[in-house]
C-alpha cells in the first residue's frame, strides 16, 4: 500500500483564483490583494485569506478569469502585480503562458471555448515514479491507485515497482533504476501501472468539479476512457487492465516482436515497408508526422536500419511486444471471452474508439464487439482527434504520465486548424521533471481560466510565501 507522504495541509502550490464582471473590478481585486500582502506581517495568514476568499468567490460564469499558481518560495504580490497589468489584453478564452502574458498566470474571458476532452496514454508512457505527487497528496487518488494494486495482487506491490523512494531502502542507483525500469515496461506490469496512475489523475481533477464532454485514450488508455465515460466500473477497468497486460505478454510466443516510432507521416512510411517488403503493420496513425510500425523484431531492425540510411528519425518504443499486430493477435480471443464476463454499462458521455475513430455506439451488444476488436487493430489517433475537433472539441486534456499524446494533438490540429483554435495540455507536463503538483494546478487553473466547471477553492493549502518588503 501507498504511504500517506503529505497532508492535504501542506501543499507546496497555491492556487488563486479571481473572476469579475470586468477589466476595472479585476484590476481593483488584484490590486488590493498585492497590497495586503505587502503591508503585513503575518504574510503566511494573509496569503492563505486572499487564496480561501478568492476562491470562494470565484465563478466561471464572470466575465473575466484570472488563476495564479504560485509555487513554494515565489513572490506572490509580484504574481499578483503582473496579473494587474495584463488584464486588458484581448486574446482566446484561455491563455498563459506567452511572450505577453508569465508563467503561472492564465487569463480566461467569456464562456467556454468548446467541449473538453480527456485523453489517456497507453503503454510506452510509464515511469519510475509516475504519479507520486498527486496520489501521495489526494486521497481518492490514493483509493483510486490502491485498487488497482489490490486486483494486482501476487509478486511485489505496484506502488514498490513505480515508487522506489517511498520504501526504507535508499534510493536505487543507476543499475537499479535501469533494473526497475525493464521491469516496469513489461506489459503484465506497465499496462495496469499506467491505468492506476492515470485513474488516479482522473480522481484527482474530479475533485475540483471537472468533467469531460468526451473522452478517448491511445491503445491501452482506450479502457481509462470507456471507465470515464462510465462504461466500465472501476473494479471491471482494473481487471481487464490486469487481464490485457498479461494475455497480451502471453500471445508473442518466442518472438514477442517489438514497435518502431518513425517520424515520417503515414503515407511515407507505409510506402517504405511496400517497397522493400518488409512484414510489418502500421499500428498507429499517430500523427501526420508520425507512426509507429509492429513486428517481428528482425523486420523492426531492417526498418530502422533503412530509416538511419534515408535520415529518417527512428525510435524502438519502451514496449514488450509488437501491439496491434499479428504477433499478438492470439490475445484478442483471451480478452474478448474477459470482456464477456465484465458490464458494459451506458455511456455518460461519448468514447471514442481507436479502431473507427469515432464514438463507440450505444448499443451494449456492437459495443462489446468494437472494445474486443480494439486490441489486435490499428489506432487510427490522428483521424480520431480530427473528428473530436470536428465534434466540437476544443480542448484536449491529457490526464495520465507523460506528455506524449499533447504533442501529437498538437502537431495534428497545428496543420489541420491553423489559427490555432484549439488548446491542449497535459496534467503530467513535465514528466515528473518538476513537482506534479504544480502540473496539476496549472491544469486546474487553465480549465477554471476557460471557464469551465471547476473549482480552485478545493485546492489544498499551504506552501512557503515570499514577498519583498515595501520599498524594496
Amino acid at each position: 500500500m501507498i504511504q500517506h507522504a503529505m497532508h492535504r495541509d501542506a501543499s507546496p502550490v497555491r492556487i488563486i483564483a479571481f473572476s469579475a464582471a470586468g477589466p476595472g473590478q479585476m484590476q481593483s481585486l488584484l490590486g488590493d490583494a498585492a497590497r495586503r500582502l505587502q503591508s503585513t506581517h503575518s504574510q503566511e495568514s494573509v496569503a492563505q485569506e486572499i487564496c480561501h476568499n478568492q476562491s470562494a468567490s470565484f465563478s466561471p460564469d464572470d466575465p473575466i478569469r484570472i488563476i495564479i499558481v504560485v509555487s513554494a518560495g515565489a513572490d506572490m504580490a509580484a504574481l499578483l502585480r503582473k496579473a494587474a497589468a495584463i488584464i486588458d489584453l484581448s486574446g482566446p478564452c484561455t491563455a498563459g503562458p506567452s511572450d505577453k502574458i508569465p508563467p503561472g498566470i492564465f487569463v480566461g474571458r467569456g464562456k467556454p471555448p468548446g467541449k473538453a476532452a480527456f485523453l489517456f496514454p497507453g503503454q510506452g508512457s510509464q515511469y519510475i515514479g509516475m504519479g507520486s505527487d498527486v496520489i501521495n497528496m489526494f486521497p481518492s487518488a490514493i483509493d483510486a491507485f490502491e485498487r488497482m494494486e489490490e486486483t494486482l495482487e501476487g509478486g511485489t506491490p505496484l506502488s514498490r515497482m513505480i515508487f522506489p523512494e517511498k520504501s526504507n531502502a535508499a534510493p536505487p542507483d543507476a543499475r537499479e533504476k535501469a533494473r526497475m525500469e525493464s521491469a516496469l515496461r513489461q506489459t503484465d506490469i506497465a499496462q495496469p501501472a499506467i491505468g492506476a496512475v492515470s485513474l488516479a489523475m482522473m480522481k484527482a481533477l474530479s475533485g475540483f468539479g471537472m468533467t469531460p464532454d468526451v473522452a478517448a485514450g491511445h491503445s491501452f488508455g482506450e479502457l481509462t476512457a470507456l471507465c470515464a465515460g462510465n462504461r466500465l466500473g472501476e473494479k471491471d477497468f482494473c481487471r481487464l487492465a490486469v487481464w490485457r497486460g498479461r494475455l497480451m505478454a502471453a500471445a508473442g510466443g518466442s518472438d514477442s516482436g517489438q514497435m518502431l516510432a518513425v517520424k515520417a507521416s503515414p503515407d511515407e512510411i507505409g510506402q517504405i515497408v511496400q517497397q522493400n517488403g518488409l512484414d510489418l503493420i502500421l499500428a498507429n496513425k499517430n500523427s501526420p508526422e508520425q507512426g509507429v510500425v509492429s513486428g517481428r523484431s528482425d523486420e523492426i531492425e531492417k526498418m530502422l536500419q533503412l530509416c538511419k540510411t534515408n535520415r529518417v528519425r527512428a525510435m524502438v518504443l519502451p514496449v514488450s511486444a509488437a501491439f496491434h499486430s499479428p504477433l499478438v493477435a492470439s490475445a484478442a480471443a483471451g480478452f474478448y471471452e474477459k470482456i464477456a464476463s465484465v458490464s458494459m454499462k451506458p455511456a455518460a458521455i461519448p468514447v471514442y474508439s481507436n479502431k473507427t475513430a469515432l464514438p463507440y455506439p450505444a448499443e451494449t451488444d456492437e459495443a462489446i464487439h468494437l472494445f474486443g476488436q480494439h486490441l489486435s487493430s490499428p489506432v487510427n489517433f490522428m483521424d480520431m482527434i480530427q473528428n473530436m475537433y470536428s465534434d466540437g472539441v476544443r480542448v484536449f486534456v491529457e490526464v495520465g504520465p507523460k506528455n506524449t499524446l499533447t504533442g501529437l494533438v498538437n502537431t495534428i490540429l497545428r496543420d489541420h486548424i491553423p489559427e490555432k483554435g484549439f488548446d491542449a495540455f497535459s496534467v503530467d507536463a513535465s514528466c515528473g521533471k518538476q513537482s506534479g503538483l504544480y502540473d496539476l494546478a496549472v491544469s486546474v487553473a487553465r480549465l477554471a481560466a476557460a471557464g469551465y466547471p471547476v473549482d480552485p477553492g478545493a485546492w489544498p493549502s499551504g506552501g512557503a510565501l515570499h514577498v519583498k518588503p515595501a520599498g524594496s
